[in-house]
């Protein structure tokens, strides 16, 4: 990182000569910022953990590099830990050659960021300002069922079971738009028939104008500009947005809709934690937990106001 070398020669430093005191140094150094801007005003960090923790990733990085090529006899920083009380044993432990165990000497706990939502009056807003049949309903498959934007590009029309009122979400490593799914299983998410009726009036209205033969084979294509028929990409996507958003003036990403669903989900619904992690595609209720249970001051006096009229 080039922070670490400006680090270093402020401090008249060899980066031979770095050890744990001297990168704890360093971390200060990042959340302070530019010590020679003196201000009046309390300053938060300069740099958040998370991109600290990565700056000290690509350091602890370049020094492995260094002692693995032997480019150097000893760097104090870099030492190679040895656990001997571990809890288990690897598999063909004492009879395979064992690598020590390779831990970071610096670390940074990396703060929970609070996940960005959407009010539903926002929402609807969004919905509001889609010119054309297609977005909307992506934007409301997005909202109501919580699908990755990923998911949504990749979806084929045989994955849309309109009698069902079900669709399937398959992971496809063969996607020409290059969408993935971040699942390795199908499963399936039930749906309303308002969201069906949206996609029926897509067909109708928008890939209608395509007079083609036969519907093409991705759900999400591109229909006035770009390569007419290529399934939408996630730049596309994007574009669209950032459109919407100078419309209404409501900063908006494709995964907003996806956490303020699942937030709808848990403190609106009340749905239990296994059942929106299910609905979600989480590959565990851990998961679900660590990203969407977040009790806001509002929360907690909606809860205790509830108990204090039950007594």
């Amino acid at each position: 990182s080039k922070l670490f070398w400006e680090f270093l020669s402020q401090q008249h430093l060899e980066w031979t000569q770095v050890d744990v005191a001297h990168l704890a140094a360093f971390v200060n150094w990042l959340r302070r910022g530019d010590t020679s801007v003196v201000s009046v005003e309390p300053k938060g960090a300069a740099r958040t953990d998370a991109t600290i923790d990565q700056i000290l990733t690509a350091i602890h990085s370049f020094y492995d590099f260094h002692m693995r090529m032997k480019t150097v006899p000893d760097l104090p920083l870099y030492r190679f830990l040895i656990m001997p009380n571990r809890r288990y044993k690897p598999f063909l432990y004492g009879i395979a050659k064992m690598n020590p165990t390779q831990s970071r000497v610096v670390k940074v706990k990396r703060e929970q960021r609070m996940v960005k939502t959407l009010s539903a009056d926002q929402v609807q807003q969004t919905l509001d300002a889609c010119t054309h049949s297609r977005d909307r309903f992506l934007l409301s498959l997005l909202f109501d069922v919580g699908v990755r934007i990923g998911q949504a590009l990749g979806l084929r029309h045989e994955d849309i079971q309109l009698e069902d009122n079900e669709i399937q979400i398959v992971p496809r490593n063969d996607n020409t738009n290059g969408a993935r799914a971040k699942t390795r299983q199908c499963y399936s998410i039930p749906v309303s028939p308002s969201l069906m009726q949206l996609y029926t009036t897509y067909l109708i209205e928008d890939l209608g104008a395509l007079e083609a033969d036969h519907l093409p084979d991705y759900v999400f294509i591109n229909l006035w500009e770009g390569e007419v028929g290529r399934p939408l990409t996630y730049a596309t996507v994007r574009s669209l947005l950032r459109r919407i958003e100078k419309k209404i003036g409501i900063h908006v990403t494709a995964h907003m809709y996806r956490h303020t669903r699942a937030t709808m989900w848990i403190r609106d619904d009340h749905l239990p934690l296994p059942t929106v992690s299910r609905l979600l595609g989480h590959a565990s209720v851990n998961t679900t937990q660590a990203t969407y249970v977040h009790l806001t001051a509002r929360d907690l006096r909606a809860v205790l106001e509830e108990k204090g009229g039950e007594q």
